[in-house]
Order: structure tokens, then C-alpha cells, then sequence
């Protein structure tokens, strides 16, 4: 059974070890490297943007989805409304990472990144 962790849940000493295991995924910020990419995490603030997911399979990171804001150039680390890797994932995975993604994006005031996240989780439910 796949987890869905927030990065505000996560452990202090455990969010290193995460974020290496993000990079050898295969993620890439804008701009900087593990320990910006930590700096900015830290900004994250329970009941708004940006909201940072982490989908487990056991211990083993397998995805994520980042929603940042409605709008572009929020920041220079993640200049995009969200990102995910939910397009590598499996059908039943990526489906329970987007559901979630737009629950968190709707509980957060923002219901154009939650429409956008919808269209990707109609994709995906062909």
C-alpha cells in the first residue's frame, strides 16, 4: 500500500535522507540543490501554499507533487504552479497522489491549481 506523507509531517532528522532519495528520483529544481531545495521546503505552512507530497511504497520514495501557487515565478527554486512525477507512476499510484493533491489545493484556498490537477487526474482515470 502506497503513503502519502506531507512534508510537514516528516521527521527533522529524516527530511535530508527524503530529499536525497527526490534527487536520485530523478527531480531537479529551477534553481540550487539539496540544501536549497530544504530552505524552501521549510516555508511550508499548514493550510496554504506551497504544500510539498511524498508518495512511499513501503520506505521506498516512489513519487511527489509539489503545489506551489496559481500563479508563475512565485519563486526561483519552483517557478511553476505545482510539479509531480505522476506520469511515471502507476495508474492506481498517481491516482492517489493527485486526489490528494487536489483536496490540499482546494482546503488551500485555490481552486485553479485544483481544476488544473483535476484535468490531469481525468487523464489518467481514461
Amino acid at each position: 500500500m502506497d503513503r502519502i506523507v506531507n512534508y510537514l509531517e516528516i521527521p527533522e532528522e529524516e527530511k535530508e535522507q527524503i530529499l536525497e532519495q527526490l534527487l536520485r528520483l530523478g527531480f531537479c529544481p529551477a534553481y540550487g540543490k539539496q540544501r536549497t531545495l530544504k530552505r524552501e521546503m521549510e516555508k511550508s505552512r499548514k493550510g496554504s501554499l506551497p504544500q510539498y507530497l511524498f508518495l512511499f511504497r513501503e520506505e521506498k520514495l516512489i513519487g511527489y507533487s509539489f503545489l506551489i501557487g496559481e500563479k508563475e515565478d512565485i519563486g526561483r527554486v519552483f517557478p511553476w504552479w505545482a510539479v509531480d512525477n505522476s506520469d511515471v507512476l502507476p495508474t492506481e499510484s498517481a491516482v492517489q497522489l493527485l486526489e490528494e493533491a487536489v483536496r490540499i489545493s482546494t482546503e488551500c484556498g485555490c481552486p485553479a491549481l485544483a481544476k488544473r490537477l483535476r484535468g490531469n487526474l481525468e487523464y489518467r482515470n481514461v
